[in-house]
């Protein structure tokens, strides 16, 4: 997704340092089984006088790098004063020491990766006002103060510790599992390597293009709460708004898709209603009211079960009807030529069109190929103007409207009949439908009956059936104008599609 690119491309950075520093951890935890060499029969046994003092050594040095805290700072300072130790608590230790120490390289790592995250998002939160705005404020980085603020809010650093004593624990009780089964104790070992793996993964997983773990969730959320604060920066006042938006792309929960679209106050009270329940069967719709965004409740990412959320908030300009005619070319970054009057609900379906739209395919096409918006009161329809390169709209347009021409607009600009993805389709179409007539304004036209999962079945239009006769290769190769469009309509109006048409969307936007 568009909006999480820059959060994604951090996250990349981080499983890096995560790989890399994990590689010196195990490196570690193998000198301590290499050091530590004791059989089952005296793992339990008091330790000798050498190592009491070997292990009181570790603990002095990781005192003084102020590393005894929490638990792990009680049970080191357990063994430190006391005379009879065994050999099982010094490995125990010394085990949850290497983990203790990785967190501590660590963590100037994570927080520098952590700042920039929530830095971007929440100069993005500023921008999203100052676009609507007629005096533009200066963007701001975001505070220590505030960012420090929000880590402490997340409790990060209480579930870093408890995923230390759990990590180490893991270890731990493989380790004497082997010490007990005789087995030489190497951490490259499928049962060593499993643990560690799983570990890594549950901290943060990067699968292709799918990224998941608590890192990623927690960040996700930092970075939406940051957002929040940077439109704050900009736009506190009483009356200001956010909409919820949701991915909607048949992997989203019922929690999110019932909350797509709602529009929340960022300081008075929101009543509101949204799914709750971990299966369809105890799926039930619950009313809520709480004062501003909270995270979890209306602020991604949504809780009730554990999932990965990649919903997100994006500002609401509070237009006043007087100002109308401004904001709306301020909002679209004046790419709107022609403005009628009465356009108050027209701007509403506008408005949710264009913040459905990646901004990358808005500044492909309205910054790069200079496309023009012009609302047109002399036309009953709206259409896509290849040759003046302008999307014109007709009044009282529909939700999804703006979004249908601009995938009019993406269809020619960039050639999408050559894709591969949209030829697949289109043979997927041929392949598996059924070619039927059908009247509309007493014109005859061809189409495509099939199954598929579509917005409309305008999608598999194939033309009006005097221009079939006159070109009968729209036939063979299946040439859906519409398909593009009608998918883009389908984004805007949050219609599940069928994932041959995500694709080809997906990868659009990639080229856009």
């Amino acid at each position: 997704m568009e909006y999480w690119q820059y959060h994604n491309s951090k996250m990349l950075e981080l499983k890096k340092i995560y790989n890399r520093i994990s590689k010196q951890t195990q490196n570690k935890l193998q000198d301590i089984f290499d050091s530590f060499n004791i059989d089952f029969e005296h793992l339990y046994n008091i330790a000798d006088n050498k190592t009491k003092k070997k292990i009181n050594t570790y603990i002095e040095e990781w005192k003084d790098k102020g590393l005894l805290i929490g638990y792990f700072g009680m049970l080191a300072n357990s063994i430190y004063k006391r005379i009879r130790v065994k050999n099982s608590e010094i490995l125990e230790l010394l085990i949850y020491g290497a983990y203790i120490e990785e967190q501590n390289k660590l963590d100037e790592y994570e927080n520098k990766v952590m700042y920039d995250d929530i830095n971007y998002y929440y100069q993005e939160g500023q921008k999203e006002v100052n676009k609507t705005i007629r005096k533009k404020k200066p963007i701001s980085i975001i505070d220590m103060a505030l960012f420090l603020y929000l880590l402490e809010q997340a409790n990060l650093q209480q579930y870093i510790q408890m995923t230390i004593q759990y990590n180490a624990q893991q270890i731990y009780k493989q380790t004497i599992i082997n010490v007990q089964q005789q087995k030489e104790l190497e951490i490259e070992n499928n049962e060593f390597q499993n643990i560690l793996n799983r570990q890594q993964n549950t901290k943060l997983c990067i699968n292709n293009n799918k990224i998941s773990g608590f890192m990623d969730t927690q960040i996700i959320g930092l970075n939406n709460q940051a957002k929040l604060e940077g439109i704050k920066e900009v736009d506190n006042n009483v009356d200001a708004k956010v909409k919820f938006v949701s991915i909607i792309d048949g992997k989203e929960t019922d929690m999110c898709n019932s909350l797509n679209g709602q529009e929340f106050y960022i300081n008075k009270e929101n009543i509101f209603y949204r799914y709750y329940g971990e299966t369809q069967k105890e799926l039930r719709m619950q009313k809520i009211k709480c004062k501003g965004l909270v995270l979890g409740l209306n602020l991604p990412p949504i809780t009730h079960h554990f999932h990965y959320c990649r919903s997100y908030i994006i500002y609401l300009p509070n237009f006043k009807n007087n100002d109308i005619k401004e904001d709306i070319q301020e909002f679209l970054r004046e790419k709107i030529v022609k403005i009628y009057e009465g356009i108050t609900e027209d701007l509403k379906n506008i408005m949710n069109d264009y913040t459905k739209i990646p901004t990358n395919v808005l500044k492909r096409l309205f910054e790069d190929e200079k496309i023009k918006v012009v609302l047109g009161d002399d036309t009953n329809v709206s259409y896509w103007d290849k040759d003046k390169k302008e999307i014109v709209l007709a009044p009282n347009i529909e939700k999804g409207e703006f979004a249908h021409e601009i995938g009019h607009a993406l269809f020619d600009t960039l050639n999408v009949k050559e894709y591969d993805s949209y030829k697949e389709l289109a043979k997927y179409i041929m392949k598996n439908g059924k070619l039927k007539r059908d009247t509309r304004s007493n014109v005859e036209y061809l189409y495509v009956d099939t199954k598929m999962d579509l917005v409309s079945e305008y999608q598999t239009y194939l033309g009006r059936i005097k221009d079939i006769e006159i070109c009968s290769e729209n036939i063979e190769n299946g040439y859906f104008r519409e398909l593009l469009s009608e998918a883009y309509r389908g984004i805007a109006i949050n219609k599940k599609q069928d994932k041959r048409i995500i694709k080809l969307i997906e990868e659009v936007n990639k080229n856009a």
